[in-house]
């Protein structure tokens, strides 16, 4: 399959986070890139940390009915968003690393010629345990739309 060009987007991300009846929300905005190689399509964006400033490189892979999120810097892990399954996600920080597990429950990609709106519900494990029960609203938006 042949490479597209890169795409500028404008990136929203929305995550709730419910432990134990006690929720959070936080939310950020950013600027990436979209592209898609090989049978997949990719977000590229980066987040800094409002606290330390740190900033982490952020990487969404999907293809077909799989997302992969990559995170290298201030947090580094690796989550598998597969509606039904449960895969490991180690989530090292500099204060050491959880051994988490990722149970998706639902995972919904709406894609328009404008971008893409990602909406995930899953819950975080720990030695099989529920730690929290959370929900990824994901939305990118071309910044100039498509001339092709």
């Amino acid at each position: 399959m042949e490479d597209r060009v890169n795409r500028d987007v404008s990136i929203s991300v929305t995550g709730t986070q419910d432990s134990g009846g006690q929720q959070t929300t936080t939310s950020y905005q950013a600027s990436g890139q979209y592209y898609e190689r090989g049978g997949c399509r990719y977000l590229l964006y980066q987040e800094q940390d409002a606290e330390s400033g740190a900033v982490t490189a952020n990487t969404l892979k999907i293809k077909d009915s799989v997302l992969e999120l990559s995170r290298k810097g201030n947090v580094n892990t690796r989550m598998i968003f597969d509606t039904g399954c449960t895969h490991p996600a180690d989530y090292a920080t500099a204060f050491g690393t959880l051994h988490l597990e990722v149970l998706t429950k639902d995972l919904n990609c709406l894609w328009t010629e404008y971008g893409v709106k990602i909406i995930i519900l899953y819950r975080l494990l720990m030695a099989g345990e529920c730690l929290s029960e959370n929900r990824l609203v994901m939305e990118a938006k071309a910044v100039q739309p498509c001339s092709s």
